[in-house]
């Protein structure tokens, strides 16, 4: 059913009104605090919890027992907004869908979480990950451990109607197909890993250049002499893409038939290049790579930290924060709470524009959240007014007016939770540059001005 002129334009009216709201700027030269404790919401009914996303200012959904969890105050009150059993993953677009996985079906929400669809895939297993292209797909990993503790599953499905339809696409996969994590880059190259202890099933990493029709290998090899062999990666526990460009892989495996553990990371230019290899990263533990505990689910907030977890004992495991693009990670323990067996378990985050960041952490029945700040929280007014974006909510094309007197260094895209959606190549001298938003899905995203004195001010831009 089409909309009357009048509807139509009374939203587009909102949008802009809700855009030039949110609109704010800052100086990377102002220094966020690390947080020092976590706070718990005002309530956190029905439960353990599993998995956290966020949409608008104010509305959080979380995974219960009794199905998904809704609330529209930032944790103040909750309903229980779908009922339904095993909800195993949740996730926002960056158009504002959000989903959730449940066994062999996938759940929609396009107002919030306020009203729920489903439709059924072609398995009999848990959604238990899932990302966005930047295209606009939606890729989904399936998969569990069978009541022997083998990994079984039904791999990767693929949707390119914002998950009415999904179609099987495992040309390429390894033999074993419990996919349980799957990420994409700017460049709308598609990432998934297959978990499984049997090496004949091709455990590991792979990469889809074709939204994932076709899948190929992607063997992790240790930069610098002396590590010919590539590591086999058993049990891939977390993969993301940073806003820096890499792409970040933390793993259990073998290298040589012994048993290792680490975190590596490689740019995205050089991702396709074998004779490349993977740079080591930090850890909580261990001095060698072999021996450096994996790291779970990256969040980056907007403010450059990085936020991971550490399961273990209260007083081993907890939020690791890191300032440094994760070369080194604080480990926070203060206002954490423990899962049903007393361990600090695996953290899920989200972020509201105002920088605080919420929290769950699976099977622990609390709701946390801390004020992150944003290191970009505020610019002289007369930097605020000498960039605009127009027309703002855009369509095809938006333009920027920069009136600062400065040249712009860079121009980036990224999603509300810090994902690089894509690159703008500007020249420095172009003061009014046209950015084309073709391949965006709608959504409201972060427009990364660099200027020439290194300060970045970040504007809101809605993509119809």
């Amino acid at each position: 059913m089409s909309s009357s002129p009048r509807p139509r334009l009374a939203q587009a009216t909102f949008r802009a009104a809700f855009c030039l709201l949110l609109l704010f700027v800052g100086s990377t030269s102002a220094q966020a605090q690390i947080p020092t404790a976590w706070q718990t919401t005002h309530s956190f009914p029905y439960g353990p919890k599993m998995g956290l996303a966020a949409t608008g200012d104010s509305t959080l959904i979380t995974a219960v027992e009794a199905g998904v969890l809704r609330t529209a105050n930032r944790g103040r009150t909750w309903t229980l907004a779908l009922r339904a059993h095993y909800v195993t993953s949740i996730f926002a677009t960056p158009s504002g869908l959000l989903l959730a996985g449940g066994v062999g079906k996938l759940y929609r929400s396009r107002n919030g979480g306020l009203n729920w669809d489903s439709t059924r895939l072609a398995t009999v297993y848990p959604v238990v990950a899932m990302t966005a292209a930047p295209q606009g797909g939606l890729l989904v990993g399936t998969g569990a451990l069978d009541a022997a503790g083998n990994e079984v599953g039904s791999g990767v499905f693929f949707s390119a109607d914002n998950g009415q339809t999904w179609s099987a696409r495992n040309t390429g996969l390894g033999a074993g197909r419990f996919v349980n994590h799957v990420a994409a880059d700017s460049q709308g190259r598609l990432y998934a890993t297959v978990t499984d202890e049997v090496v004949k099933n091709q455990p590991g990493l792979y990469m889809s250049f074709d939204d994932g029709l076709h899948w190929q290998y992607l063997p992790i090899r240790l930069a610098g002499p002396g590590w010919p062999d590539p590591v086999s990666a058993f049990d891939v526990t977390a993969l993301a893409v940073s806003p820096q460009d890499s792409l970040l892989c933390s793993f259990t495996g073998a290298y040589q038939g012994i048993g290792v553990m680490g975190n590596f990371a490689k740019s995205l230019s050089q991702i396709t290049d074998p004779t490349i290899g993977w740079t080591v990263r930090g850890g909580t533990s261990g001095q060698n790579w072999w021996f450096r505990e994996p790291l779970n689910t990256f969040f980056f907030a907007r403010n450059g930290t990085w936020f991971n977890s550490r399961q273990g004992l209260p007083n081993t495991g907890g939020t690791l924060m890191s300032r440094n693009h994760g070369r080194s990670w604080t480990l926070l323990r203060n206002g954490l709470g423990v899962g049903v067996g007393g361990l600090r378990e695996v953290q899920q985050f989200a972020e509201f524009a105002d920088g605080k960041v919420y929290m769950v952490q699976n099977t622990d029945p609390l709701v946390y959240w801390l004020d992150a700040g944003t290191a970009l929280a505020s610019a002289p007014p007369q930097l605020t007014a000498s960039l605009q974006l127009f027309p703002n909510p855009a369509t095809s094309v938006v333009h920027l007016a920069n009136h600062t007197g400065q040249a712009i260094r860079s121009l980036t895209l990224t999603d509300l939770s810090g994902r690089l959606v894509r690159r703008f190549e500007v020249a420095a001298a172009d003061n009014a540059p046209a950015l084309p938003l073709h391949d965006q899905a709608p959504g409201l995203y972060l427009l990364n001005v660099t200027l020439g004195d290194a300060r970045v001010v970040r504007l809101h831009l809605i993509r119809q």
